[in-house]
């Protein structure tokens, strides 16, 4: 009997069950997705070979848009139903930079198979288990604050755990001794602070539990901070430990002077020293954040894996690299709060340490997400912080790559130059070693400019971002743009299991809704959007389109005037709804009073839009008129077709029929081409639905 006709297995001490999509073990039962169950048999028939994320990608999410997280995810899924552990592992093994492997003995007995006469229903249940990973880290702390040297101790020994290099032979875990700090004051009234402090320090580093932390009576006073390795080698020994944790305290002029340094017993190489110098007034609170800066130090500089990849990500500084970390989970969230919070988390980071290039890249690219839901003061004040970014980049590593992604993302928040960019890109891709955000945002160009086919290919020949890198472009994002409604509902709702926050997901899971005559769902969805909008500009759009479609916005009514009263910067979806409802005039008003630091929307939006607007609309000289001198009409998207021609030989990329016909005749391509005439069908259904709705009323 091949593996494939066998419905049970076992995996460690696991019986698995693909049939009922479930894991038993003793009395426990787990049930997984079916997804997750395809993962786990398939690295179970891979068992002790490498499985690298792109073979997982083609095996089974081929035909669909996800990126490395839907990986992430199910690997995650797995590892929570095991009981399993990234960092120690017992079933499955993170080989960095190359995949996953099945380290577990994997038995598929026959008899084993036959003798369970129940094999049940065979419809699968789902269930999905949070992860215990560090993109993952809503199940251990709330998604607002993150307080307290317990919660980020406990934080921790989730995120960073420790390599089989760095543990105790005997023990498998890293002994540390934490040494009675030394008080360098003249008297001993301040003894209980440093009692105090290394009393907290033995209590958060305990939380971590692949450490067991010695705390060595009285008698190592005489410990300097910097005392000889022969003396360290000597207390590790009487000890038992791998490592001493020592350090001192000292007072003056209302201030305190921590000093605490990490020594390895074997060698006496100091791997970790930092001073704190605070101010002396808040004794509790002093405490916990020097506990909580050397909690996260140790942690990584404890561990080898993570310490490589602390380099990897280009910096040293185990506190930096922390913040680093923070930063990225909450911009991979895509709400504006927390595209706030990893600007912050980020430039935290640079703080630690001012040459940490990858962090200059998050603060730039959590910008410029942020500006995309932001005010035109907001986006000003965002455009002065990422000139500043490119600033230090360019005094700091001229050379770097970085600079170049920096750059572009200061012409993107302009809102004008978009012409100047596509030249630049096309530059960029001809020369045959793009940055590796050149193709993904060509075809962001391709898609505002209607050219939907030549951008699939685009994204096909773009990469998603690898280990250790940072993007301002979002292949995985990017893909939505060109599918029709009904494939775009249930991307958009996949992506929200993934990042329930997400607000351009919302919206777009709500406007396909409201397409689909599923108003009271839509609802749902606008309102989870407005409360996580808080400049409220893509609600408003959003709220326009269920609006319109529902028929309850109508030209003068109550509903219409109260979107329409909104500021300058609304003005976008002002006239988008305008031209919704056949009212050029307005629209054109509304679009050509669009402040500059806005117009970007103009280039993201206007091709999804269009698709409300009635044939009158789009056939309409005006209105074709305003496109040009809005700078992305006809004359815009010749420039692309040109673009698109040029670097054919470069990419292998090609104009489709349509295009090219309407290059050759000179006309303007309005028309999404990818889409079936059955598609474009049931979005007219849904106009005229939503028209007739309002004649009624009438």
């Amino acid at each position: 009997m091949t593996t494939e006709k066998l419905h049970r297995f076992n995996i460690g001490d696991w019986e698995v069950s693909l049939t009922t999509c479930t894991l038993h073990q003793g009395d426990q039962e787990v049930k997984i997705t079916p997804r997750s169950m395809d993962v786990l048999n398939y690295l179970a028939e891979n068992a002790g070979e490498v499985v690298s994320h792109e073979e997982l990608l083609n095996h089974f999410w081929q035909g669909t848009f996800p990126s490395d997280h839907a990986v992430h995810k199910a690997i995650a899924e797995l590892r929570s139903a095991l009981g399993d552990d990234a960092h120690q592992p017992s079933y499955i093994r993170t080989i960095p930079k190359r995949g996953y492997s099945l380290i577990a003995e994997v038995r598929r007995d026959i008899a084993q198979d036959d003798a369970h006469d129940e094999d049940q229903d065979a419809t699968p249940l789902s269930v999905t288990h949070l992860s215990a990973t560090k993109f993952q880290i809503r199940a251990l702390l709330d998604k607002r604050v993150l307080a307290g040297c317990a919660a980020l101790a406990i934080f921790l020994s989730v995120l960073l755990w420790p390599s089989s290099n760095s543990v105790s032979e005997k023990d498998q875990v890293v002994r540390l001794a934490v040494l009675p700090f030394v008080n360098r004051e003249l008297d001993t009234s301040n003894q209980f602070l440093t009692d105090g402090l290394r009393e907290s320090l033995v209590n958060g580093l305990s939380k971590l539990s692949h450490m067991e932390v010695v705390s060595p009576s009285r008698g190592y006073e005489d410990f300097d901070v910097s005392p000889r390795s022969e003396r360290i080698a000597d207390r590790a020994r009487d000890l038992k430990v791998d490592h001493v944790l020592h350090g001192s305290v000292q007072t003056a002029e209302g201030r305190l002077r921590v000093t605490i340094q990490l020594t390895r017993a074997s060698d006496g190489v100091h791997q970790y020293s930092e001073q704190f110098d605070l101010p002396l007034d808040d004794l509790f609170g002093l405490q916990d954040q020097i506990v909580s800066n050397v909690v996260s130090a140790l942690a990584v500089h404890l561990d080898e894996s993570e310490r490589s990849q602390m380099l990897d990500w280009g910096t040293t500084n185990a506190i930096a690299y922390e913040r680093f970390l923070r930063g990225d989970f909450y911009y991979n969230q895509f709400s504006p709060d927390d595209f706030k919070r990893a600007i912050d988390y980020h430039q935290s980071a640079l703080e630690l340490d001012p040459n940490f290039i990858n962090a200059y890249q998050g603060v730039a690219t959590a910008a410029n997400n942020l500006a995309v839901y932001s005010s035109s003061a907001r986006i000003q004040q965002l455009s002065e912080l990422i000139s500043n970014i490119h600033r230090e980049v360019s005094r700091i590593a001229p050379d770097s790559p970085v600079l170049a992604s920096v750059n572009e993302i200061k012409l993107r928040m302009s809102g004008v130059n978009q012409e100047q960019q596509e030249l630049q890109l096309r530059r960029q891709i001809l020369s045959g070693s793009p940055p590796e955000f050149a193709i993904a945002h060509y075809a962001l160009f391709l898609i505002g400019a209607r050219l939907y086919d030549e951008a699939r290919q685009f994204l096909d020949k773009a990469q998603e971002v690898g280990p250790f890198e940072i993007s301002p472009d979002e292949v995985w994002s990017y893909r939505s743009n060109i599918q029709p409604p009904r494939s775009q509902l249930l991307y958009g709702k996949g992506q929200l299991q993934e990042r329930p926050y997400h607000i351009g997901f919302l919206g777009s899971v709500a406007a396909n809704l409201a397409l689909a005559g599923d108003f009271r769902q839509a609802e749902m969805y606008l309102s989870r959007q407005q409360e996580v909008d808080d400049e409220g500009l893509l609600a408003h759009y959003t709220e326009s389109i269920i609006g319109f479609l529902s028929g309850k916005v109508e030209l003068g009514n109550p509903a219409y005037q109260a979107l329409m009263s909104k500021g300058d910067d609304f003005n976008f979806s002002k006239g988008a709804l305008s031209f919704m409802l056949g009212d050029i005039d307005s629209g054109i008003d509304y679009w050509r009073a669009i402040p500059p630091l806005q117009k970007r929307r103009l280039f993201n939006v206007t091709h999804s839009a269009e698709k409300y607007f009635p044939d009158s609309v789009l056939d309409d000289t005006r209105y074709q008129a305003l496109l040009e001198e809005l700078s992305f009409g006809k004359h815009w998207q010749r420039q692309l077709m040109e673009g698109v021609m040029e670097m054919a030989p470069v990419l292998g990329v090609h104009l489709s029929d349509k295009a090219q016909a309407a290059y050759d005749s000179n006309t303007f391509l309005s028309r999404n081409d990818l889409w079936t005439r059955d598609e474009w069908q049931e979005l007219e259904d849904r106009k005229i639905s939503g028209m007739q709705t309002r004649q009624i009323r009438d």
